[in-house]
């Protein structure tokens, strides 16, 4: 499946440079500069919260053109470019909302044994990969059902992505520890690991979920 994704990337290398450059580097921008505001604002409580959404929100808000584009790879088609950004604008508002309204209840989680937190992180994750249905409902409802079968590949998966970008940064900011580096260090570096990695790993997800789907048209 790592192979295939590989290709579809290759096939569709124009699109995704723009949706690199376009989407997913500004929304970094967005969060990681949030995530610093968060820790440098001594009046706001809770700060970890706070950044942990903002970091979801990094990751999941950009995944519908990257969906759009692997649906129509396996139907042999080719995607515009105005056509993912119209289906990451006509999905923002969704993923947004439902994204906040779950992280909350997430966090209410963490009193609970920490239970319904760990489901709430794996709806996160895989909630974005539906989110082609018109209906809100049918897509919680097709996201449950994902869950429900391949539990412990997404927890896998989870793993996997923190693990990922846990070693990714960690190895960086060792080999930057002898510089000197600022905020906009950071930023850059940050940018940069998200516009290398993301793009391949939405595909490879997208073939994760939804591979048994690919005559369905979004």
């Amino acid at each position: 499946m790592i192979g295939e994704a590989f290709k579809i990337y290759s096939r569709n290398w124009f699109p995704i440079l723009m949706w690199c450059f376009i989407i997913i580097a500004p929304i970094t921008v967005f969060s990681y500069l949030g995530i610093v505001y968060v820790y440098s604002n001594d009046i706001l409580h809770n700060e970890s919260f706070l950044a942990g959404w903002l970091l979801m929100l990094n990751f999941i808000l950009c995944i519908p053109p990257f969906l759009k584009m692997v649906k129509k790879d396996g139907m042999d088609e080719t995607i515009k470019v105005t056509e993912g950004l119209f289906f990451f604008a006509k999905r923002f508002g969704v993923i947004l909302l439902v994204a906040t309204i779950v992280y909350s209840l997430g966090l209410m989680g963490m009193y609970l044994l920490f239970i319904p937190t760990v489901v709430a992180i794996l709806f996160l994750i895989i909630f974005p990969f539906f989110v082609e249905s018109l209906s809100v409902r049918e897509t919680i409802k097709r996201t449950f059902r994902k869950m429900r079968d391949e539990n412990l590949s997404i927890i896998g998966d989870v793993l996997v992505i923190a693990g990922l970008n846990i070693v990714l940064w960690t190895s960086l900011m060792m080999f930057l520890e002898s510089y000197e580096t600022n905020v906009l260090a950071f930023l850059i570096i940050r940018v940069t690991l998200n516009v290398l990695i993301l793009p391949i790993l939405y595909i490879y997800l997208s073939l994760r979920y939804r591979s048994d789907e690919f005559a369905l048209d979004i």
